[in-house]
């Protein structure tokens, strides 16, 4: 075989490697179906035996309690900041249709300074 012919099978081999890799579940330890930033009613399954959201998103999303630089998630209810995580303590699994993490570089270049924990966005259900 041709030299040349021989680097375009390893670049298109390549390619095709990195393609798949990309396309590979980025699951883990610990998470539901779906995506790594989100949450859905139907993620709260009875038998986790979890009462309130934060008990549920521990379970579900460590990840997601954990913030960046020391400064930990606000988290937002139907829009409307509300605080710190220990709101999450505060809402049942049963009030909430989902819930949804914005990354610490996301919230702050969205909400400032004072987001650079992160958000995590609860909706209630109506």
């Amino acid at each position: 075989m041709r030299p040349h012919k021989l680097h375009g099978i390893m670049v298109a081999s390549f390619a095709l490697a990195l393609g798949l890799a990309g396309c590979a579940s980025a699951g883990g330890a610990g998470q539901s179906g779906g995506s790594a930033n989100e949450l859905m009613a139907e993620d709260f399954t009875p038998d986790m035996q979890v009462l309130t959201v934060y008990q549920a998103v521990q379970r579900l999303r460590p990840a997601w309690l954990r913030g960046r630089g020391g400064q930990s998630p606000r988290v937002y209810v139907d829009g409307v900041m509300r605080g710190g995580l220990e709101e999450l303590e505060a809402l049942r699994v049963d009030q909430i249709s989902g819930a949804e993490r914005m990354s610490p570089a996301d919230a702050t270049t969205r909400y400032g300074t004072d987001h650079g924990g992160g958000v995590i966005f609860v909706l209630l259900r109506r």
